[in-house]
Formats: C-alpha cells, sequence, structure tokens
C-alpha cells in the first residue's frame, strides 16, 4: 500500500498536502455554508488529484495517482466516493518504450 507519509527525493509528503487542503476546504465551507457557489481551484495535477481523493473520503489518499487529470482538464470535485472517475492504475513502461 502506498505510504501517504513518505518524503523521498525531497517531495512534500501527500499527508501533508492533505493537511493543506483541509484547511483551505474548511475555510471555503466557512465562507459559504449555504453551497451552490461555483469555486475553481487551480494546481498541478498532483495536488489537485490529492485534493479530489480527500475531499471525496478516499480510504488512502495515496492512491491519488490512480485519478489522474488530463492538461487542461476541469472536473467537479464531488464530496463522496463515488464522485470520482474510475481509478486507472499506473502502469509501468515496458522496457525500450519512453513515455510520450
Amino acid at each position: 500500500m502506498f505510504m501517504p507519509t513518505h518524503t523521498a527525493f525531497d517531495v512534500e509528503s501527500v499527508a501533508a498536502v492533505s493537511t493543506r487542503i483541509r484547511s483551505t476546504l474548511l475555510d471555503i465551507d466557512s465562507r459559504y455554508p449555504e453551497g451552490g457557489n461555483h469555486i475553481v481551484l487551480t494546481s498541478h495535477a498532483d495536488v489537485l488529484q490529492i485534493t479530489q481523493c480527500y475531499a471525496a473520503g478516499l480510504e488512502n489518499v495515496g492512491m491519488f495517482s490512480q485519478y489522474r487529470f488530463g492538461n487542461g482538464e476541469v472536473r467537479k470535485m464531488g464530496r463522496d466516493v463515488g464522485s470520482l472517475p474510475e481509478p486507472v492504475p499506473l502502469q509501468p513502461p515496458k522496457r525500450g518504450e519512453f513515455a510520450a
């Protein structure tokens, strides 16, 4: 299972990103308690993927890479696991193939 606290390669851990996201979502919820507003969150893909998994309540947010965003993709963020797209596990590249 993926370890959401790892900081290998000098990266911010998924747990640390989730803590920042939690604070942001609580702030948004407190500013707009009645809901119904359209709020756009922008970031790079990893943070957006972690955000959608955290907000949806995915059991292991560390699995965020299975819910990738396409370049420029806009996606509604839901607050339940059923709002997530179908997961697509990452596959290791085959020997001799290069990522496009």
